[in-house]
């Protein structure tokens, strides 16, 4: 939980009310690597701030292809609903592909503290806008006309994502072949 305070101290200072607020009804636990928090008909009423570890939204074409949607480390947060104010299922199969800790509330708990304290609030957004620039740089990479410019800006943009994933989950993620992207990796590697 303390890595939820450091990283919310760095934007103000945490009311007393506010920690005690979620101290009291947010809860730590710990998921394996290769398990399942849900499936797309699945809906886990919670909000998700990753302590450690890493992340994927997946989807799974009707060949049996794994998409890889979005990938979370450190410092993220994901909902088990298709948003915090709903209780349908995201669509999406959420998986944990490193060992993960997780801060976990009930999404009505999560609302109630947005409700009640104005830095909960202020915290939520903060977190929110963090998505919406890491979803930029998602779009960004998958705009790029070639694999090679996928796989630049993937290591320039968002480093953090490189330095948590494997060669194989950043082909999936990039969805280009093995092959293709141990080519763009040499290339890349030798003008770097």
């Amino acid at each position: 939980m303390q890595r939820l305070f450091d990283f919310w101290e760095r934007y103000m200072r945490i009311p007393d009310d506010a920690r005690l607020f979620l101290e009291r009804h947010g809860i730590i636990k710990q998921f394996t690597k290769g398990a399942i928090f849900s499936q797309p008909d699945d809906a886990r009423q919670y909000w998700c701030f990753v302590l450690e570890g890493l992340v994927a939204g997946n989807h799974y074409r009707a060949d049996g292809q794994r998409i890889v949607r979005w990938l979370l480390v450190p410092y993220s947060y994901f909902t088990g609903t298709e948003h915090l104010y709903t209780k349908r299922s995201g669509n999406v199969h959420i998986e944990f592909l490193k060992s993960t800790a997780l801060f976990m509330l009930r999404n009505e708990i999560a609302v109630e503290g947005q409700r009640r304290f104005w830095s909960i609030s202020e915290l939520f957004h903060i977190l929110k806008q963090h998505q919406i620039n890491r979803l930029r740089k998602y779009a960004l990479i998958f705009q790029q006309p070639s694999h090679y410019q996928k796989y630049k800006l993937l290591v320039e943009e968002l480093p953090e994502i490189v330095a948590q994933t494997t060669n194989e989950q950043r082909w999936h993620y990039l969805q280009i072949s093995k092959g293709s992207y141990y080519k763009v990796k040499k290339r890349y590697l030798r003008q770097g």
